[in-house]
């Protein structure tokens, strides 16, 4: 660790609670000789340390860029409150983690949008990096302020801020990027900025009228073995190996499985190279096989199986996301669960079969009960589901539908497996999202919500093994109102930085009193925008970007989903 550091920041970091997220220096990260860099970029998280340190995005990207020898990345992320307030009473500016360098000194700033309620964050982060908060004013000396992931597919909310937007998968376009960069970089701010927004995937708010998604192939050369190990547990504390990108599930209300296509599988060889590597270097004891679907990779109970005689008796265990009851396999549950038992996961999403064909979740009752009774038998006592309310065309019977649901699986678990599991049921709140098929729909008013919260929680109370999470309904009503955003959302964004709005993925540091009034001041309805339906001839606001999927596909996808009709023909969902 840089001994100037220490003696400059040694104060602050001895009053603020967790300096480690701030010190740098983690086993595995990247220390290369930052004159000698010809492109210096500062991947920067507006979130806690352990969040983003977990974000795989950021760590595919940070191995990307640090393998090449002519360009470096650095990392930044969100300081918490006291760390903030201390950096504001010293008069310090925030600085990347292993350089120790100011912000201002990079050529690129690249920001992580994996969530609507970080946008204050972002322009927090610049205001403590000395950087223009408004593209307009940053000069030739300024960083290049850019922004991908999720959120980037309607980027109207950030568009004063944001020099260029990545849209799409980053590996090849920021490489491309760096390179095209390296050549321009003293040819004036502008002319670069005209220059990079020609590059496919890139997106300029001064420059651009529309652009088209970047796909790439999960290239083994790409993939990390190694990333940098927190100082202390993260969200996910773990290797992560990626095996699969896009899911051709396409449920109506999922942005990644629509966003993500075409399908990408990686074969099983480079998957079981890939995680000794990843293990061997990190010394982890849990890897994670991460995809959209992991099960419903052609080969995944041969890779599980193939690493589980590898790694029999280290310890070492695999996770996966949530499950498809519809390709279950007892099988794979056993591997995925060898070296310990833990929670099996699934997500059914919704309790009535009329409501699981308006969301194209292909499941029967039958499947998702089998699918937990199986598990039951073979010793798992813990099940987490998740679930959604408030989506188009639902009933309260169709509420009833999942007390129903769980109803019946602790009966038959208790009759053929004589017990019946501890289950955990997350509810989550329908927030329509650009590029789904429900991107046009209504969200429910908060009264709504509310009732129908009521109403679940009062009929799952004779339900002795169940424990019901909701999502917030007030954060669920912001997300909507900034994942649809129009143009006129930036100055929201501004006012609410202005009002000293940070960190609000956070319950403790969100006030929806503050998003409503700000809103209000503005002449913006915000509970309106979330609570009217889009006409489907209307014209919407990401329209100038090509996600790859036409919006007729989608047109027609909510008009069956009105209809309670599946969609089993994919043919035809490619522009």
């Amino acid at each position: 660790m840089k001994k100037d550091f220490l003696e400059e920041y040694a104060c602050i970091l001895q009053q603020c609670e967790k300096p480690s997220r701030y010190i740098g220096n983690e086993y595995l990260s990247f220390e290369k000789d930052f004159d000698k860099a010809k492109v210096r970029v500062l991947f920067a998280f507006p979130d806690k340390y352990e969040i983003g340190i977990s974000n795989f995005g950021f760590k595919i990207l940070y191995h990307i860029l640090n393998s090449s020898k002519d360009f470096l990345a650095d990392r930044l992320y969100a300081p918490d409150l006291d760390f903030l307030n201390l950096l504001k009473e010293n008069n310090k500016g925030l600085y990347s983690l292993e350089q120790k360098k100011p912000v201002s000194n990079f050529d690129f700033v690249a920001f992580g949008l994996q969530y609507e309620l970080s946008y204050t964050t972002v322009l927090k982060m610049l205001e403590m990096s000395n950087v223009p908060i408004f593209s307009k004013d940053r000069g030739d000396s300024c960083p290049i302020i850019c922004a991908g992931g999720p959120c980037a597919y309607n980027p109207n909310a950030l568009i004063d801020f944001i020099d260029l937007f990545f849209i799409g998968d980053g590996e090849d376009v920021f490489l491309e990027v760096c390179k095209k960069y390296e050549v321009l970089k003293n040819s004036g701010r502008e002319n670069i900025l005209k220059e990079l927004s020609k590059i496919e995937g890139v997106y300029s708010p001064k420059y651009s009228d529309k652009v088209k998604k970047r796909t790439c192939e999960l290239k083994i050369e790409y993939a990390p073995t190694a990333s940098p190990i927190p100082h202390f547990a993260s969200i996910h504390d773990r290797a992560t190996v990626e095996i699969r990108r896009g899911c051709a599930r396409l449920c109506r209300f999922c942005q990644s499985a629509h966003t993500n296509l075409p399908i990408r599988e990686r074969p099983k060889e480079d998957v079981i190279s890939l995680v000794k590597e990843y293990v061997k270097n990190t010394g982890y004891d849990e890897y994670s096989l991460l995809s959209l679907s992991s099960n419903d990779h052609s080969e995944i109970e041969d890779i599980i199986e193939e690493l589980n005689k590898h790694f029999r008796g280290s310890g070492v265990n695999v996770s996966l996301p949530s499950q498809r009851a519809d390709n279950f396999s007892i099988r794979l549950a056993n591997l995925m669960q060898e070296v310990k038992k833990s929670t099996v996961t699934l997500a059914p999403e919704a309790g009535s079969q009329r409501m699981r064909d308006v969301i194209n979740k292909n499941l029967t009752q039958e499947q998702i009960i089998n699918a937990v009774l199986s598990c039951v038998k073979e010793g798992w006592q813990k099940v987490k589901l998740y679930f959604m309310i408030g989506l188009p065309t639902e009933t309260y019977e169709d509420l009833e539908g999942i007390v129903n649901l769980l109803s019946q699986i602790i009966s038959e678990c208790k009759r053929d497996a004589g017990r019946a599991p501890n289950i955990t049921c997350s509810i989550s709140i329908l927030v329509p999202k650009p590029f789904t098929p429900f991107q046009w729909c209504a969200q429910d008013s908060l009264e709504k919500i509310y009732e129908k919260i009521s109403f679940i929680r009062e009929k799952a109370k004779p339900l002795k093994n169940v424990k019901l999470n909701f999502h917030n309904p007030k954060t669920s009503k912001a997300e909507a109102f900034l994942a649809r955003a129009d143009k006129r959302v930036s100055e929201f964004i501004y006012k609410l930085y202005q009002e000293g709005s940070y960190m609000e993925s956070w319950d403790e540091n969100f006030s929806y009193e503050k998003y409503i009034n700000t809103a209000s001041s503005l002449g913006i309805d915000l509970e309106g925008e979330t609570e009217k339906h889009i006409g489907a001839e209307e014209a919407l606001p990401w329209d100038f970007i090509d996600c790859g999927i036409s919006k007729s596909w989608l047109k027609d996808s909510c008009k069956k989903a009105c209809s309670n009709e599946k969609t089993e023909d994919f043919s035809s969902v490619k522009t």
